[in-house]
This record gives C-alpha cells, sequence and structure tokens, in this order.
C-alpha cells in the first residue's frame, strides 16, 4: 500500500482500513488542529508510524481517534 497521498487508485477510506493517514489528513477528518493531535501523541494516547520522516497514523487507529481523549488506542472496534 502506498503511503503518498496522492496515488492513484487508492482513496483515503481505502487507507482508512488497510492503510495510514498523515496528520493534516487526521485533523482535517477529526476537525481539530494538528496541534491537538501532537499533543495526543505527546501524551501516548495515538500511537504513530515514522516513514523517514512523515509521521502517519494507521488507519483503524484514526478512525476510532477522539481529539483529546488520553487512553491508549489500539485500532479495534469497541
Amino acid at each position: 500500500m502506498s503511503l503518498f497521498v496522492d496515488a492513484p487508485g487508492v482513496t483515503l477510506a481505502d487507507r482508512l482500513e488497510h492503510g495510514f493517514v498523515s496528520i493534516k489528513e487526521l485533523a482535517a477528518l477529526k476537525l481539530c488542529g494538528p496541534t491537538q493531535i501532537y499533543e495526543d501523541i505527546k501524551a501516548g494516547a495515538l500511537p504513530i508510524e515514522k516513514h523517514g520522516r512523515s509521521t502517519r497514523i494507521r488507519g483503524p487507529v484514526a478512525k476510532a481517534y477522539v481529539p483529546g481523549q488520553r487512553r491508549f488506542l489500539t485500532g479495534k472496534a469497541a
């Protein structure tokens, strides 16, 4: 699965199911600012993966993420 946002044939919905989303995309999806997301990452409430210099969040974890909620998310549906 490609990590690139504009990869042909890979939609955001596909990446939310099986791939990764960026901080910027997650902020747009959850209607919050990137600062809130970085604070949650620092607090350990949002697991990330680094791909080179890019910070990515697994799609299922991104779907379950609630901004400001300070608990660790596993990406499993509740």
